[in-house]
């Protein structure tokens, strides 16, 4: 038995909207005006941003053609090179990328739920330090693993009930952000004299572009589900066009509104810089309604990305390369039901670690030289399959544009904290012997 294609190109764009726009186009330009204080410099690095993301949505889209799977990366890097590759491109996926991002986002659901409910702080609040890890237990943690169980057991329940909910999900939040946008220009306080300020430098647009591409990421969700998806051929190209295109309208929109809602100095570092310009714009009785819309976003972003992670390992053990009974589907909603729980279950103990982005932010460089070497799949993968009729658009210009864009951003997040690529390549060749340890159980 295997996973049932019951994905339109409408479901597959939808997935793929909701889980790039998340809750970073809420916080990420008040960081990017701390290294570029030109607004026009902001605008460039998202400009630049969507064109990186839609590069390599359009490069992954090819071996997801050729390979209609479940798993993404993992099954390109396996058929294209190598299994030990592959292996550590899961690994890195699971000890961190995937998971934490996951973890993240609950936190972000929890500190916004917070916000509106202050006394629940204090309910529960355990504090422990562990070999060096500061691990904590509270309310923050209560609501997130909440969160993480509910999206769990949705998505246990069919990817076609979940997928119903998400589209809902996806409705209210597009709907949500057009709306702003729509109401920001035309009823709102804006001055675009604001865009005149401040000095664009190459260094800025390179720094910025680091919580850019953060932003976009999500691009390649769809890669993961693909062996879900009806029509493949026609309907992965799609989804990735329409949703990459949209969303780069979207957060071009939404940011200009920014950086016309205030002057550079009243945005500049603001983690919350969405609440800050709603504000300016329309005034304090907008921060409620604000806060439960970002909450909205977040619970979308973190389904969408605990469906596809989950489809990860249970590729990996379809091929007798991770625990075999995460390849076990549900007999009757038909989802490989222990692989979601176990992706649910890792991500909810990541919430107990106290600065869970440090974990991301560690693993960055391994995964972006990772996505870079998939990229490179293409180049193989086109030789051998000369016969398939897809081409990626533009060929071979969205491979070589995400693979540069991937080695610049490697190079200056070294150059910034040589340290953190250290320990994500460490994590990521961790994997090795990991990889060699299920390989021999599987061979015996």
């Amino acid at each position: 038995m295997d996973l049932k294609r019951t994905l339109s190109w409408v479901d597959s764009a939808s997935l793929m909207v909701t889980s790039i726009i998340g809750s970073g186009i809420f916080f990420t330009t008040g960081f990017l005006l701390n290294d570029l204080s030109s607004p026009i410099g902001v605008l460039i690095c998202w400009i630049l941003g969507g064109i990186f993301a839609l590069s390599g949505a359009l490069t992954f889209s090819y071996p997801a053609v050729l390979f209609p799977r479940a798993g993404g990366d993992y099954i390109y890097l396996k058929e294209a090179f190598s299994p030990v590759l592959a292996f550590m491109s899961g690994w890195s996926a699971l000890l961190a990328n995937l998971s934490a991002n996951i973890a993240v986002l609950a936190i972000a659901f929890s500190d916004h739920i917070l916000l509106l409910f202050p006394g629940w702080k204090e309910i529960i609040n355990f504090h422990y330090t562990f070999l060096g890890f500061n691990l904590e237990f509270g309310s923050k943690q209560l609501i997130g693993f909440c969160l993480i169980l509910f999206f769990t057991i949705l998505n246990i329940r069919g990817i076609k009930q979940a997928v119903k909910v998400q589209n809902f999900i996806t409705f209210i939040k597009i709907g949500g952000l057009l709306l702003f946008i729509f109401l920001g220009f035309t009823f709102g306080n804006k001055d675009f004299s604001n865009l005149g300020s401040g000095e664009i430098t190459p260094k800025g647009i390179a720094l910025g572009m680091v919580p850019v591409t953060f932003s976009y990421l999500g691009w390649n969700m769809i890669t993961y589900l693909a062996g879900e998806v009806k029509d493949p051929e026609k309907n992965i190209p799609l989804s990735i066009v329409v949703s990459c295109v949209f969303t780069i309208f979207i957060y071009l929109s939404i940011n200009l509104l920014y950086l016309v809602s205030a002057p550079v100095s009243s945005l500049k570092g603001e983690e919350g810089i969405g609440v800050v310009s709603a504000t300016f714009l329309f005034g304090d009785w907008i921060k409620p309604i604000f806060t439960i819309f970002i909450l909205w976003m977040v619970a979308g972003s973190l389904s969408s990305i605990l469906m596809g992670a989950s489809r990860v390992y249970y590729a990996m053990a379809k091929d007798g390369l991770f625990f075999r009974s995460l390849a076990d589907l549900h007999p009757v909603y038909h989802t490989p039901y222990k692989s979601i729980l176990f992706q649910g279950g890792y991500a909810s103990l990541l919430l107990i670690f106290g600065n869970i982005k440090s974990l991301i932010f560690m693993i960055t460089c391994a995964v972006f030289l990772l996505s870079t070497i998939t990229a490179l799949t293409v180049f193989k993968l086109n030789k051998k399959q000369a016969d398939v009729s897809y081409k990626i658009p533009l060929y071979p210009l969205p491979p070589i544009l995400f693979s540069i864009g991937n080695l610049i951003l490697i190079f200056y997040l070294t150059y910034e904290s040589w340290e953190n690529t250290i320990w994500g390549l460490g994590i990521s060749l961790s994997g090795i012997p990991i990889y060699f340890l299920f390989k021999k159980n599987k061979d015996n």
